[in-house]
This record gives C-alpha cells, structure tokens and sequence, in this order.
C-alpha cells in the first residue's frame, strides 16, 4: 500500500514541473490516508496560495494546528506558513519545540529568529538566538540577528559586538555594516568609513550588498559632515535599490480614486458590533513620521502594550476578500469590499487582540501604512483608536529617501516617485478625515517633539486613557523597539531631526518641486 509520505513526494514533484492538479491530488490523497499528514498539510496551504484560493489554503493549514513536526525542517515549513497567515499565537508555540532549537540548522534558527522578531515575541526571539550562537558562536547570520536583538533592547555596545563577530565569521554580510552604521552617530575619530569604501570595491555590483553598504557610508558621511560625500553615497543606494523593487506610481494613484469612491460616508455610517477585548491604538502615517516615538510614548502607559508592526488587520481583510496582498489593498480587495464580512473581520482580530495585547486593556498597532485601512478598521472596529501622524513634508520625505527599508516603502528610492506618494498618503488622509469626522487624532510630530507633556496628555485623553508622566520618558530602558528608528529611540526626545534636508537643498531640488503644493 502506498504510504502517505510517498503520495506527499509525488506531490511535491508535481509541484516542482507546475503541474497543480497532480500536485493536489496527491496531497488529498496523503491526507486521505493520515488526515494529520503535516507536510502534506503545508504542502496543499502552500498551493492553494500560489492558485490564489486564500481562504482554503488557511483552512488547510489550520487543520495543522497542535500536530507535532516530525522534523525540525517541517517545524520551520509550518512556521513559514503561519507567519504568512500571521497566526501568531501558533507561530510562537510552533517555534519553542525544544527539538527545533537542538536539531535545526543554525541557520535556519536565525531565520526563526528574524520571524519571532518580526511579531514581537522578543523574548523568545532572544532564548532561539542565544540557542543559535551557543551551538555555532562562528555563525554569522546567528550573530547577525543576536546583534539586532541587542540593539532593539537598547544594549548597542554588544550590539557592535555581535556584529563585528558576524562581519568577522562572513565579511561579505553586509548587513552587519549597514547595522553598524545605525548603532550610533559616528564622528571623524571613530567610524567605518574606510572600511565601508573598501567593502563597496569588493561588492558585486548591483546586488543588495551595493545597497547595504552604500547607505551606511552615507550615514557615516553625514554624520561627520561630508554632506557631498554622502549624497554620492546615498544617489549610489537609491539607484541599486530602485531596480530591485517593482514600484508604478500611477497605480498608487488608481487607488486612492479606488479607495475615495468605495469608502464614501454612507459606506462607512455603520459599523460592526463585535466587542474587542482590547482597545486597539493604531498609530499610522508615512514612514519616518514619528510613528515609532509615539508608539513608545503610549507603550509607557501601565495599561498599553506595544504590539509593534503586525499586520494582524491585513490578515483579516486578506480572509474576508478570499485574497493576499503586499503593503496595501489593492484593485481586488476594493472590488469585494462591498460584499466583505465586517464582523468576522472583527471577531478574527478579536482573536488575535488577545495574543497582541498580552493581557493589558489597550495595545498599540503601529503599521504606518495602514493608512490605507482606516475605512475598513473604521468600519470593522469601532472601538479602535486611530491616530495620524504628521511631519514636515520635506522632513518626512528625505528621511524616506535616506532610509533602506525591507520590503516595505518601494516608492523610496527616487525623488519624484516619492513626492508623488506623498501627495496620495495626504489626499487619502484627507478623505478620511472628511467622511469620519471625530475619529482621527491629527498629531504633530513637530508639536509632539516641543512639548511632549502636553500632547501626551491629549493623545491619553483621545484614548481614554488617565495621563501617566511615564509616557514622555521614552529614554526608559524597559521596552523593545524593532524598527528603522531603534538607535534613536532611547535618545529621549530629541529636537534636532529636523531641517535635515537642508544640507542637501540642491540635490534635493525634484523631491522639493514635487512637494511645493504644501508650500504655498
């Protein structure tokens, strides 16, 4: 008799020469034989994804829950799996099998780690690390990650550690240079600029490590004042990174006109009447806006957890439309918005409100983008906190430009494709206030900065939250921050980040001319 392993092969060969139907026929028939058949559970999720029958592939892997992973590379296939579900719950419970942490390639666990980061599951981000560096202290992604882990603690000196260790065990990991970059603001008598020079000659060109390394000899060359130098560096960055990413301005535009004619405020009268367990605080806006400084404010409040960058709301909406997508909705997920189940959207956050929340009565949901959500989080949560932060455009625009995000932010790499972003996020917002009046809190990041007592107390206010003094002192050491601003994050308030873009005016001048509407 055919085994069940052997029909998973079968299947997975299939897959290898496209040929789907055979593909799912032999998994069927895996799990026809042992229902609880894991790989061939992963394998049939991972194909109905691919067929884009979203629903049925969560559906399948659902049935996986509570199986044990026969192998540590069945452990991390199903993690995979439930990250891209954002199933977070059992991504955390999945990955702590103490075989997974004995048994599975290093490498492999840095991987883990970067998912469990990515989450907010630090503490068991940094038990895998620690596991990972213990079993091969010459592995450079694992130190690689340990390091990242370090300096979202707020711990930069071991931070460095671990980073000059993994540059060390793979020089080519240059990752490790961009990082070292960050950890801290470098001057004339210590940085890395030779060495970055001399890493940029033996760089493949074109690839991301072209990238890395350029913009972290950009940030070391501003940071000591070569303004000329780090433009070139910075131009050499944006150039590589811009023909790695597939980015089409005009279908930014297209679905804002989208969004604009969907979300119109008789759509948007009622709302769901599911109750959520806790209080979700979604703190939106354009990267680089001071998303980050806020949500640390909010998380020093004893009844606010910090919840981070999920997407646990995407993930909702990606059930209710029957389909994935990256970043932001798109033309599909609008076309179906009409017919989409709010409540379930809302008891499938509810679900998750209990993971994010950790047991506190409010949460912080700081995805910058979901900007694009809040008519669908307007109508799906109504108990939900929406606040929108707001920088000087030029402010917020050169700090996008000078940024190397990852996977996020594809309009970032050129002058005039990013003034043309902004100008969408504004007119979206724009709507957003004009048909939910009452439900946005606008916050300055300027005002924010310059008295961060006084807008504290409002945003607590707007909240519903007593004000506590611990909110303006983000320089505390308790907390994780996880995002492009975790070196600045413990610096306290700091009131010099702005203007930046001044000591690069005239190179600066497409970005300028395509903001000038919000200079006249």
């Amino acid at each position: 008799m055919v085994s069940a392993d052997a029909r998973w092969m079968q299947g997975e060969a299939a897959v290898d020469r496209r040929q789907w139907s055979v593909a799912e026929t032999a998994y069927l028939d895996a799990l026809a034989l042992d229902p609880r058949h894991l790989p061939s559970l992963i394998g049939l999720s991972t194909l109905y994804s691919r067929q884009g029958k979203h629903v049925l592939a969560y559906q399948v892997l659902m049935r996986a829950i509570g199986v044990a992973p026969p192998h540590p590379g069945i452990t991390y296939g199903l993690a995979q799996r439930l990250r891209y579900f954002n199933e977070f719950d059992a991504l955390e419970r999945c990955l702590a099998d103490p075989r997974f942490a004995t048994s599975a390639p290093v490498h492999v666990l840095a991987r883990a780690v970067v998912m469990l980061s990515s989450i907010g599951a630090h503490e068991a981000a940094v038990r895998l690390a620690e596991r990972a560096v213990e079993r091969d202290p010459n592995s450079a992604p694992a130190l690689y990650v340990r390091g990242n882990l370090h300096l979202f603690s707020g711990e930069p000196d071991l931070a460095e550690l671990r980073y000059e260790q993994s540059l060390k065990a793979d020089p080519r990991l240059y990752q490790n240079a961009w990082m070292l970059a960050s950890v801290r603001t470098q001057t004339p008598e210590s940085n890395h600029i030779d060495r970055l020079r001399r890493q940029l000659t033996e760089a493949t060109p074109g690839k991301e490590g072209e990238a890395y390394l350029s913009y972290g000899l950009h940030k070391e060359l501003h940071d000591i004042g070569d303004y000329a130098g780090a433009w070139v560096a910075l131009e050499r960055g944006c150039r590589v990174k811009r023909t790695h990413v597939d980015y089409a301005p005009d279908d930014e535009a297209a679905m804002v006109d989208q969004a604009i004619a969907t979300f119109d405020a008789d759509f948007l009268r009622d709302a769901s009447q599911v109750e959520q367990p806790s209080v979700p605080i979604f703190i939106l806006g354009m990267h680089r806006s001071g998303t980050t400084l806020l949500e640390r404010m909010l998380s020093g409040h004893s009844n606010v957890a910090d919840a981070g960058e999920t997407g646990a709301f995407d993930a909702q909406v990606h059930l209710a439309a029957d389909h994935h997508y990256a970043n932001r909705f798109d033309a599909t997920v609008l076309a179906r918005v009409p017919g989409m189940d709010m409540e379930g959207i809302a008891r499938g956050y509810a679900r998750a409100a209990g993971w994010l929340s950790r047991g506190k009565p409010f949460f912080t949901e700081k995805l910058p983008m979901n900007f694009w959500n809040i008519g669908l989080i307007a109508k799906a949560l109504p108990q939900a906190k929406i606040i929108n932060l707001v920088r000087d455009p030029m402010d917020t625009c050169f700090s996008n430009l000078r940024t190397l995000f990852a996977g996020v932010a594809t309009y970032s790499y050129d002058q005039s494709e990013l003034a043309h972003f902004y100008l969408q996020y504004r007119r979206l917002m724009q709507h957003w206030l004009d048909v939910l009046p009452g439900r946005i809190l606008q916050v300055s990041y300027d005002e924010l900065v310059a008295a961060p007592d006084v807008v504290g107390q409002r945003v607590a206010e707007y909240c519903g939250l007593s004000y506590q003094t611990s909110i303006a002192d983000v320089s505390r050491s308790s907390g994780r921050v996880a995002t492009a601003s975790a070196a600045l994050a413990r610096q306290g308030i700091r009131r010099d980040r702005g203007m930046v873009w001044r000591n690069y005016e005239a190179q600066l001048a497409p970005l300028s001319a395509g903001l000038s509407p919000f200079y006249t």
